[in-house]
């Protein structure tokens, strides 16, 4: 009896060890076979159309939903690949046409149709303008204005219609014409070549509407699209997100895990400028030369504060951009004054003015004009909507910015990001708000958009009709290199409607030994991940 007794422990104990083994094994396997890319922001859901930063958002949506149209300059072989939907687009003076290819499928199976762009570009004006950002990208549609020139009020249900064997809300924006399964036709009040580089935005992710829920504002589980990778597991309480790729024969990284960490861990390493990632002995730092986003103060305008011009041209003046740039850990930040950038095609619709120097003495004059019982002797609290270091204030270019605002008489603090603060709320006292807009399109007019009555944005610009006429002329106009966006972006950086101090490019870190490259991306905005190429 004793040696049996013996005998089953030795079993048992060499069963368990293959157990071990077996797991051990599967999970290095495992562990080997996923490319973990640590998104470096504030932990967010990454399909969260509102919330979630611009580089995660159109990282996560560039994956999984694809796109309309090919983005970028040397990325038109997507024109023919599963991840672009359209196969053809044009506008003729107000008309613009789009055609659907077809074959193209959502990860459910379910072949992607005209009503689904329809539909996708249609489900947030149920809302209420100020609650997406669905009316500033659609903005060029006929019939998004009432006749007195206000944001038309939310779309109003109604019985759906079938098509397909599908139930849609179909035909309740008249400027978006359905002609057939993949055919549309958009009316626009406006001759814009960029329209279809601005409706393809992560903002409106093209959705199969079976998968949301009724209202659409919520995914029955997990995010569905046509692109190369669909979403397999989430772990929402440690924000950890898994992609699959879904063609098994395509050669491009398996599995992907979204994540968001402030320590240096992960195969790929978004920096955005921080100090804490990046530091290990095998990562590669990869600056990109677009430019990823502008960064500066965006001004309360229910403040008193906010709407006096002597204050915020104040804070423009204190400012010594070039000094500021300089901080920046990894050269990524460039100075900069006005909405679009120096750089490449956007350079030729900028204002032929130079970027503002510092002027201290006339600053303090400025601010001396400014009642004094609205700033003197107290503290301003500084809102962030920007990198996710624990505390912002340790950033050098936060410190120096602090530093020559302290010069100008000024005390301030900046608060790391606040989970839900993406802009001003009704009734907010801040009066100052440090973030950045991403340029994620070819449209010269978007990031101006923002800034105009019914915009996402409610408080962060005046009420001014001259803003208003010049936007509207620039628009009319962008179809060339036009002196009226010019005119529009002079007004905007003269007036200090935000106080742009520098532009940043987005910087990576990869680790060498796992990854050959980081591929030919066009810009890390959207980062394509499939363009990664692994060591073998």
């Amino acid at each position: 009896m004793k040696i049996k007794k013996k005998l089953y422990i030795l079993i048992s104990i060499v069963f368990l060890a293959l157990i071990f083994f077996t797991v051990k094994t599967n999970f290095t396997a495992n562990h080997k076979d996923i490319l973990s890319i640590n998104m470096a922001a504030a932990p967010s859901i990454p399909w969260d159309e509102e919330g979630a930063p611009v580089h995660v958002l159109e990282t996560f949506t560039e994956a999984v939903h694809g796109n309309l149209i090919p983005f970028g300059d040397f990325n038109m072989e997507n024109a023919v690949n599963q991840n672009t939907l359209l196969s053809g687009s044009f506008c003729t003076e107000k008309t613009c046409y789009a055609n659907v290819k077809k074959g193209i499928y959502f990860h459910n199976g379910r072949e992607v149709s005209a009503y689904d762009v329809e539909f996708s570009l249609i489900k947030d004006l149920f809302e209420k303008p100020e609650a997406t950002f669905a009316y500033t990208l659609l903005e060029d549609l006929e019939g998004i204005e009432d006749k007195n020139g206000n944001v038309m009020s939310p779309l109003k249900r109604k019985e759906l219609v079938q098509k397909n064997s599908i139930l849609y809300p179909t035909g309740l924006l008249k400027s978006i014409e359905v002609i057939d399964n993949y055919n549309l036709k958009f009316h626009l009040k406006r001759k814009n070549k960029f329209f279809f580089q601005r409706i393809s935005s992560a903002h409106l992710p093209i959705v199969p509407i079976e998968e949301l829920t009724d209202d659409y504002k919520k995914w029955k589980k997990y995010p569905i699209g046509f692109g190369k990778y669909k979403v397999v597991n989430a772990i929402m309480a440690n924000h950890e997100y898994f992609l699959k790729k879904v063609n098994p024969k395509e050669n491009i990284p398996s599995n992907i895990k979204l994540f968001y960490a402030d320590n240096d861990v992960g195969d790929i390493k978004m920096l955005l400028g921080g100090t804490q990632r990046g530091t290990q002995a095998n990562d590669k730092i990869i600056i990109f030369p677009n430019i990823y986003s502008n960064g500066g103060f965006l001004f309360n305008y229910q403040t008193k504060l906010g709407q006096d011009p002597n204050f915020r041209k104040a804070i423009s003046l204190a400012l010594d951009r070039e000094k500021i740039a300089a901080k920046g850990i990894h050269k990524e930040l460039i100075p900069e004054d006005q909405m679009l950038p120096n750089f490449g095609w956007q350079k030729n619709y900028r204002a032929d003015i130079p970027v503002q120097q510092q002027d201290l003495a006339q600053a303090k004059e400025l601010l001396n004009k400014v009642p004094h019982e609205l700033w003197q002797n107290k503290i301003l609290t500084i809102p962030c909507y920007w990198e996710d270091a624990k505390d912002v204030n340790t950033l050098p270019y936060i410190q120096e910015i602090k530093t020559e605002l302290k010069e100008l008489g000024l005390k301030v603090e900046f608060q790391s990001n606040v989970e839900g603060y993406d802009k001003f709320k009704d009734g907010d006292e801040n009066v100052l708000w440090f973030t950045g807009f991403a340029f994620a399109s070819d449209d010269p007019n978007k990031n101006f958009a923002h800034f105009l009555k019914g915009s996402y944005f409610a408080h962060e610009y005046p009420t001014d009709p001259e803003y208003e006429r010049l936007f509207q002329e620039s628009s009319a106009n962008s179809s060339k290199i036009s002196e009226s966006t010019k005119k529009l972006s002079e007004y905007f950086t003269r007036n200090n409607i935000m106080v742009i101090l520098f532009n940043q490019r987005v910087s990576y870190a990869y680790d060498s030994k796992k990854i050959a490259s980081l591929g030919e991306q066009y810009s890390g905005i959207k980062f394509e991940i499939w363009k990664v190429k692994m060591n073998d």
